[in-house]
């Protein structure tokens, strides 16, 4: 696979882009300012040395002479005779300090500006027209390469300390790069991302949650495999020996053998139920009281069940599930419990409640805070038969439903399944 940018280099890249374009923007806008007021000083710079080097002329005393001959070595020097033609093409500052001169002195034909073959400012002598005091501008090149050096110098800088700001935005990544893999196996997550954003903070933690949920998973995949092999095997082995000895001649050990087919059908359709939780079913308005009374009409022995609802109940359900769930607990109730059996509904502003209630021996103490977890039944005091899906089944629905299963030995003998769900749209 084709390596992609690394995200330092990018961060890297971006920094470097928005620090060329903020100086070259800041450059743009104050160039004309800068050039004006370079061009100020410069102008009142050279029309004192003219004036100055006038003056040490008019004194005519050796003393001068030497003077001058030493500002001629810093590229001033006088000039008798006309100039040379004015430069058809100046620069922009070179052209700003001319006429910034010529503006302080007041006679724009006193000041000449030329290019043959260096950058020259001539002036003239407001005593004598024939002499021009002559000063060199190339020293504005060296200034300007010693400006180019600054910004390179700049800009090396502005990029370290780019480098360095990529590398600590970049550094919570890499950690989250290179850890995610045993964060995902289970292990904290330790003091690695300590200082790091928010973003990123809530990226790790994002993905401590999908590997949490991906291990729970797998823990119920585990369990059901077990849990399958488990039921399985029982009403296999029973079939296996009814068909060696021959009992299907037999109508009464036939009927058991159908049985023990029920039962593996019914083991399989429970855990494929666990499997598909139905979560993409669409949220519509049901009458759950119609529901449950239709499901009471659908047992084998309906007479055994009562049913303490209103007349029309209208909640915002996944029927489908909402009709599995309570299947469950009605089959839970007629597999582990004792009539007479009851289904109620009750309703207020906050919550709707579906209760399925028998009259058996309950659950053990020490299990019910553990009923609904996959494949765990309570066979102390409940018999043996089921899968142990029933209720985990009711209770992801019910969390599903952005509710709750809660479940209870009944007072005087019996056991009581909850599902809690709010009575407005989940």
């Amino acid at each position: 696979m084709k390596r992609g940018i690394s995200t330092f280099v990018m961060i890297l890249v971006l920094l470097a882009i928005a620090l060329t374009f903020a100086l070259s923007f800041s450059f743009l806008l104050s160039a004309r300012d800068n050039q004006r007021f370079l061009g100020n000083s410069y102008s009142e710079l050279a029309l004192s040395n003219a004036l100055a080097a006038d003056a040490l002329d008019a004194r005519g005393d050796p003393e001068a002479a030497q003077t001058i001959a030493g500002m001629r070595e810093l590229g001033l020097r006088l000039e008798r005779g006309e100039p040379p033609p004015p430069a058809r093409r100046v620069g922009t500052a070179l052209a700003e300090v001319g006429y910034a001169i010529a503006t302080l002195i007041g006679d724009p034909s006193r000041v000449v500006v030329t290019r043959d073959p260096n950058a020259e400012i001539w002036i003239r002598s407001s005593r004598d027209p024939q002499l021009w005091i002559v000063q060199d501008s190339s020293h504005r090149r060296r200034l300007l390469g010693r400006s180019i050096l600054v910004a390179i110098v700049a800009g090396l800088i502005a990029l370290l300390i780019a480098a360095i700001a990529a590398r600590w935005l970049a550094r919570p990544l890499e950690h989250l790069a290179h850890n995610a893999g045993t964060w995902l196996a289970g292990e904290p997550m330790g003091p690695s991302l300590l200082g790091s954003s928010r973003e990123v903070r809530h990226l790790a933690e994002a993905i401590g949650r999908a590997a949490e949920r991906q291990r729970d998973v797998a823990h119920e995949r585990e369990l059901m495999l077990a849990g399958i092999s488990h039921d399985l095997r029982t009403p296999l082995a029973r079939l296996r020996i009814a068909l060696e000895l021959g009992d299907a001649n037999d109508p009464q050990r036939r009927m058991a053998m159908v049985e023990d087919l029920e039962q593996l059908d019914n083991a399989l359709e429970q855990c494929l139920a666990f499997v598909r939780d139905g979560r993409n079913e669409a949220l519509r308005e049901s009458d759950v009281s119609a529901i449950a009374g239709q499901l009471i009409g659908l047992r084998e022995q309906p007479e055994t069940w009562t049913l303490d609802a209103p007349t029309s109940l209208l909640a915002t359900v996944r029927p489908t599930l909402l009709r599995r769930a309570i299947v469950n607990l009605m089959d839970n109730a007629e597999r582990h419990g004792a009539a007479p059996f009851a289904v109620a509904l009750t309703r207020n502003d906050k919550r709707l409640v579906i209760g399925v209630t028998d009259c058996g021996n309950g659950v053990a103490t020490d299990l019910i805070d553990r009923i609904g977890q996959p494949f765990l039944r309570g066979d102390a005091a409940r018999g043996s038969r089921g899968t142990g899906l029933g209720l985990s089944i009711v209770a992801r629905i019910a969390h599903q439903h952005g509710g709750t299963l809660r479940v209870q030995n009944r007072t005087g003998g019996g056991f009581a399944a909850h599902i809690e769900l709010p009575a407005g749209k989940p």
